[in-house]
């Protein structure tokens, strides 16, 4: 009977002694917030052939996708910035009289075009993608170069780390504590709001519908935009009174 009083005596105070040894913990999120404005111009588009043969097809799409490069070569844009993503030719078909016939291929050649961003580099693209000869579609819009997004990250880190010390000595300050070291780092790389490092600001034309005539650019302000970038980092110290 002794023995289980002293085991449980033994219990009790190691699990007070362990509350008391376990630091208190102040936990602050630290935000950085800052605008930029993205370097990069990006610009995806989509070349489509079609033809009853499919050799004939993949052919005619080939000869287009030289005759193009061409073009933005003519107009001043290095065809080398020219970066063929995907080239897929498949069956075709529509609705006749209520039923869906093959009426041959479709040949689909993906695009994209990246280059800093200048106004010169801006009106020779512009010119270059109305070609009324072929059929294209494209969408154009602007990201941060990837020597932006490693110098905004820094900055960001840091600015936010500040944020968070700046709250945690004010929050002690105002209790009555003292700040006694870090104790965790939690840095979420994976946030949502930090990809907007990776956001691209998008205006589309589709020359489809033929809203993307340079004739009709007159009112388009094809110029980057301030992009928002925001972090967020946890910080846990441990406090005395």
């Amino acid at each position: 009977m002794k023995r289980t009083t002293y085991i449980s005596l033994f219990i009790l105070l190691f699990a007070q002694l362990s509350i008391a040894q376990s630091p208190t913990l102040l936990r602050v999120e630290g935000i950085a917030r800052m605008t930029e404005v993205p370097e990069e111009v990006i610009v995806s588009i989509n070349l489509n052939v079609k033809d009853s043969l499919y050799q004939t097809c993949f052919n005619k799409s080939m000869q287009s996708l030289k005759e193009l490069k061409a073009y933005f070569k003519k107009n001043g844009i290095d065809p080398k910035l020219i970066k063929s993503k995907n080239v897929a030719v498949n069956e075709a078909f529509e609705y006749r009289h209520n039923k869906r016939m093959k009426i041959g291929y479709v040949a689909d050649i993906a695009l994209e075009i990246k280059a800093p961003f200048t106004q010169k580099f801006s009106n020779a693209l512009l010119t270059s993608l109305d070609h009324e000869s072929m059929d294209i579609n494209y969408n154009i819009g602007f990201g941060f170069s990837d020597e932006q997004k490693t110098k905004l990250r820094q900055k960001a880190i840091e600015l936010a780390v500040t944020d968070a010390r700046q709250k945690a000595e004010t929050i002690a300050k105002a209790a009555g504590l003292k700040l006694a070291g870090i104790q965790s780092i939690n840095y979420g790389s994976q946030s949502a709001s930090f990809r907007q490092l990776d956001m691209v600001y998008k205006q589309e034309f589709n020359s489809a519908t033929g809203a993307a005539r340079v004739n009709n650019f007159g009112g388009v302000d094809l110029n980057p935009k301030e992009q928002q970038i925001q972090k967020s980092i946890s910080i846990e110290w441990s406090f005395t009174e």
